[in-house]
């Protein structure tokens, strides 16, 4: 039967919910795009790697914050844990770590299945084909640049009718602010989550119960308004104003690192609709430098999510060796795709 003459209702008895059944022609389609993303990677210098379908979950734990970790978990005979992928990126740089003898390309990306909790909407998990696109030894600004145009590309062969807008956050900016502010690690953790989700009237009154001072509050408020690209000078302006020289010192040269990005971001990107939001904060506690996330128009969720991990690939080896990348979900790219027909 034609499928769009068929109820959708016939498969959702049977598959659990957040998991899909992919027919014929949607197995084609979805063949035809991994070819020509995987195209467009090999042209850009990217060799393909594939990784497993599980891994130890304590290699997770070592890496992501507390409460981060999947609850999905099962044992092996030896009685180890075993996780599907909580974050497919350590899962990557855990396995190029152990090939650190190997004299390969460092250029790399992948196709790999992992389970998403959607916090945010019926709290049930998905199965979802991830795209990644990774990056050893490299997380320079034109490099970083160099991954997003990459990204740009895809999007302009894939869904050229619709627009993206990246949002850039900082993530040593970001904690350094936060040990300027003072707070404890329980007032932070909540101060968090209200400048994430731009919870002003929470964020007052929290503010209020820790006797924050004035020139602090003015920072919560710098932190909580996202600017675009170009207009970099006036919040570094801003807040130099409002913090004190010891202060300055110790944001000085991620503020300093955030404006020449931007500055060569303004020469080079100014077709890719861009924000700055001081407050963007990943839940992954392993991000170094930049973080991104890509949106498009009434979707409150990323389509696609990337940043620099300088410090992730030496966790597992004692090799010093800087990192970016990005990865994007296959199954957010097919429903944008099958709107505009």
């Amino acid at each position: 039967m034609n499928q769009k003459n068929k109820s959708i209702s016939s498969e959702q008895k049977w598959i659990p919910d957040g998991f899909h059944f992919l027919g014929p022609e949607e197995s084609r389609n979805r063949r035809n795009l991994l070819q020509s993303f995987s195209e467009l990677f090999e042209r850009e210098g990217y060799s393909e790697i594939t990784l497993p379908s599980f891994d130890y979950s304590n290699s997770f734990r070592s890496q992501l914050h507390e409460g981060v970790e999947s609850l999905l978990v099962t044992k092996d005979w030896d009685g180890n844990e075993l996780s599907p992928g909580v974050d497919l990126t350590l899962q990557v740089v855990k396995g190029m770590a152990a090939r650190s003898h190997w004299e390969e390309n460092q250029n790399i990306y992948y196709f790999a299945k992992k389970i998403r909790d959607h916090k945010k909407r019926n709290a049930s998990r998905r199965e979802i084909l991830q795209i990644g696109v990774e990056s050893l030894g490299k997380s320079d600004t034109n490099h970083l640049i160099s991954q997003i145009q990459i990204l740009n590309k895809l999007w302009d062969h894939t869904i050229p009718n619709k627009t993206f807008t990246i949002v850039f956050g900082h993530s040593s900016f970001f904690r350094n602010l936060l040990e300027i502010l003072g707070w404890n690690e329980e007032e932070t953790k909540v101060l968090r989550q209200f400048l994430y989700t731009k919870n002003i009237p929470e964020l007052v009154a929290l503010a209020a119960r820790t006797n924050t001072s004035d020139s602090h509050m003015k920072i919560i408020q710098l932190l909580l308004k996202p600017i675009p690209a170009n207009e970099m000078a006036g919040f570094k302006k801003d807040l130099e104003s409002n913090l004190s020289k010891e202060e300055l010192n110790r944001v000085k040269n991620d503020l300093d690192s955030i404006t020449s990005f931007f500055e060569v971001w303004n020469k080079q990107m100014q077709n890719v609709s861009c924000i700055w939001d001081p407050s963007l904060v990943r839940d992954l506690s392993y991000y170094t430098g930049f973080m991104f996330q890509g949106y498009v128009e009434h979707d409150p969720e990323p389509v696609f999510a990337g940043g620099v991990y300088n410090d992730l690939y030496a966790s597992f080896t004692g090799i010093q060796k800087d990192a970016c990348g990005f990865a994007l979900h296959l199954d957010s790219i097919e429903v944008l795709i099958n709107k505009e027909k």
